[in-house]
């Protein structure tokens, strides 16, 4: 098992869909079962959901080893997610950051990454696609401070940004894996793949 807390941001406003993406059909199941579904079957050790979504705080309620924390300020955007998470976590070796509308992710990807971690477990794991950054992000439990200092709708890129020394990029060579669904031709586009 891999000592890392991984945050599921599900608190999201869906403003470029237009309604709760999290909710939607996407193939068999909606969209937010795939990341959950995903993490259940992963090495981390520490699972957190951070919701303001009932739907998806109870289905978490059902998996194994889920902590469910509900988000009443969504508003406030993903510093918010990312503090309620944080707060919310035992001491761990890092924090992996995971939003919920990644319908392709996989808990070998998850494992892979956790593990890319654990090469230096001082550094920010960032993975990407073709040299640009994406999710999940593995942070390490000394930035814990920084993470909570965080305000806004900007997530960890600040972090990243600030610390350039300390960053170990994962590069993935399946783009779909990353893939997040943000618009309605996102969803129209990837729904049949």
């Amino acid at each position: 098992m891999f000592n890392i807390t991984c945050i599921i941001m599900a608190s999201g406003l869906s403003k470029r869909m237009g309604k709760n993406k999290l909710l939607l059909q996407f193939k068999e199941k909606e969209i937010f079962k795939y990341v959950l579904d995903a993490v259940s079957l992963s090495d981390i050790s520490q699972r957190i959901v951070v919701s303001s979504y009932d739907e998806i705080l109870n289905y978490a309620e059902g998996l194994k080893n889920f902590k469910i924390v509900k988000n009443n300020e969504n508003s406030l955007g993903q510093s918010k997610s990312i503090s309620l998470g944080v707060n919310n976590s035992n001491i761990c070796d890092g924090f992996m950051f995971l939003p919920c509308d990644m319908p392709f992710m996989t808990y070998s990807l998850i494992n892979d990454i956790c593990s890319f971690f654990y090469q230096d477990t001082k550094c920010i794991t960032v993975p990407r696609i073709d040299k640009k950054n994406s999710m999940p992000t593995i942070f390490p439990y000394s930035l814990k401070a920084d993470l909570l200092n965080i305000s806004g709708d900007v997530g960890g890129r600040e972090i990243i940004r600030s610390n350039p020394k300390i960053i170990r990029y994962i590069d993935i060579e399946n783009p779909l894996l990353l893939q997040d669904i943000d618009t309605k031709e996102d969803y129209i586009r990837f729904k049949n793949i």
